[in-house]
């Protein structure tokens, strides 16, 4: 049977200098860790990781609540958090709620259930959410890009308004007059928030009308639907604000239906920039966020309090996106 002391009797180190190394510690020197690693391998050593959760009271287990794992923004998120994660030791358990708050709830009670060390969630429902859920949580959490109404914790997003404000501005400055914004569900304050900042644009060049106004999902069948709606109600218009990546992708496909041009007849923005954004045959102007820092960063403030047991001031990290001009708004006469 393979032991931590025969492992650091085989490379010449102490067993503390092992069991660092397989604890991620980054105080081991670079040349034991490579020592203590060769051996690993050469002895195809498999630590028990039960073994180890049972007597450091730590399971190296964290929880990802995702809303939609379809939406490239997600998986994103969750690379640029379990890359560092891993990077420190941790698994990471991925979970999906498909924008079911009741599935979501399942995922928080199962992972409590693991005595897991850490959960980062973007929230489904951040309206009408029951925080009274979270209060279940005895671990450290992080949420992300989705704010919950009357949760004082740790929290990372982007800023919808100002970025929906400098998106709608953008347009309105190349002649744009008729501008719809495509936006997400009611019930999530990023969908709210970017609703805001479109509005607040609009209003100051004396442009908002109500019905410029369009509610869905942020899905590209939403996006579809959205503007198939727009063209019923309103005809042809100047511009399309999209609430994300993925509602631009179906409205541009409903525009091309209907014959008309990207950027030429219609001028469209979307909010994310996801991989895909750039790809199209009229690549596609957005508002960028830095998806994977923003995971990343969820991941720093969880490693953080994970490895206190101090108590602390939720964290409100509010990041800045902006604007990345391509070949789908054009300047119009």
């Amino acid at each position: 049977m393979v032991t931590i002391k025969k492992i650091a009797k085989k490379a010449g180190v102490s067993v503390g200098t092992v069991s660092k190394v397989l604890n991620y510690d980054k105080t081991v020197s670079e040349i034991n860790k490579r020592k203590v690693i060769r051996i690993i391998k050469e002895l195809n050593y498999r630590p028990n990781r039960i073994a180890r959760s049972l007597s450091k009271g730590k399971t190296k287990n964290v929880g990802f609540i995702i809303p939609d794992i379809t939406n490239p923004f997600f998986p994103e998120l969750v690379r640029g958090a379990s890359d560092l994660l891993l990077s420190n030791g941790y698994y990471v358990f991925l979970c999906s709620s498909d924008n079911d708050s009741n599935k979501e709830d399942f995922y928080i009670n199962d992972l409590v259930s693991m005595w897991i060390d850490g959960i980062i969630i973007a929230p489904s429902d951040t309206e009408n959410r029951d925080i009274g859920i979270f209060n279940k949580i005895i671990s450290p959490f992080v949420v992300v890009d989705r704010e919950i109404k009357e949760l004082n914790k740790d929290l990372i997003i982007i800023n919808n308004k100002k970025g929906a404000y400098g998106a709608a501005s953008y347009l309105i400055s190349n002649g744009h007059r008729r501008i719809v914004i495509l936006a997400g569900p009611q019930y999530t304050k990023t969908a709210q928030d970017r609703f805001m900042g479109w509005k607040k644009a609009l209003e100051e060049k004396a442009l908002f009308r109500e019905e410029f106004a369009f509610w869905g999902n942020f899905s590209i069948d939403s996006g579809y639907e959205m503007m198939k709606k727009v063209f019923n109600n309103l005809g042809k218009v100047d511009a399309v604000f999209a609430c994300n990546d993925l509602i631009a992708l179906g409205a541009i496909q409903a525009i091309e239906e209907k014959k008309y041009k990207i950027p030429d007849d219609i001028s469209i923005i979307g909010f994310d920039d996801i991989y895909l954004s750039r790809f199209l045959k009229s690549p596609l102007t957005t508002v960028k966020q830095p998806i994977y820092d923003m995971g990343k960063i969820a991941a720093e403030i969880l490693l953080d309090r994970m490895s206190s047991s101090k108590d602390f001031v939720p964290k409100k990290v509010v990041i800045e996106g902006n604007l990345i001009e391509r070949g789908s708004v054009a300047k119009k006469t």
